[in-house]
């Protein structure tokens, strides 16, 4: 067994921002394990209190560099998060699902209510053992890049907001960091 660990790097001074990023190997799967730090603005928490959703995405991308030809995506995972606030019950809820909510419903998605929105924050910051790949589709002898984004979704947000909050840089949550997969030895 082997583990995947990223090499040091200095983050950028970003709205949000990624702490202790680990890729590992977990039986036949490499999983993401990572925690993000950022606040929501005042702006976006009263959208949610008046019953406006916010959706995030993370994708995390896994290539290998070749040097006769572009590199190569080795794998490619997609974690969309649904944020709202039902205040009939007075409760948050987060929904995670691995494709974009659609008009028609939740599809499959899993969902959790909590009582205060840092519960819910709690829960849109943090990814634990997200599989991102098969372990055989990581080389261990090539050379491999690891590109993470996160994002709030303008795009899923009702239309009037779209057209106010492309210019508004409260509504710009976003991180994008690309590093090195260096193998250690496993556990």
């Amino acid at each position: 067994m082997f583990s995947l660990c990223c090499t040091s790097v200095a983050w950028a001074d970003t709205p949000v921002e990624m702490q202790g990023l680990l890729v590992e190997r977990v039986d036949s799967a490499v999983t993401v394990s990572a925690n993000l730090r950022f606040d929501l603005p005042l702006p976006l928490e009263e959208a949610l209190l008046k019953g406006v959703s916010l959706y995030f995405v993370t994708e995390v991308e896994v290539v290998r560099e070749r040097w006769y030809f572009y590199d190569k995506r080795v794998a490619h995972a997609e974690r969309h998060i649904r944020l709202f606030y039902m205040p009939l019950t007075r409760r948050w809820r987060v929904n995670i699902s691995p494709r974009p909510f659609s008009a028609g419903g939740l599809g499959m998605s899993l969902g959790q209510s909590y009582d205060t929105v840092e519960e819910a924050m709690t829960a849109v910051r943090r990814i634990a053992q997200w599989p991102i790949a098969q372990a055989s589709d990581i080389d261990a002898e090539a050379k491999q890049n690891i590109n993470v984004s996160f994002k709030l979704d303008l795009t899923q947000l009702p239309r009037p907001l779209q057209i106010g909050a492309a210019g508004q840089s409260e509504w710009n949550l976003s991180l994008n960091k690309s590093m090195r997969l260096v193998l250690e030895p496993g556990r």
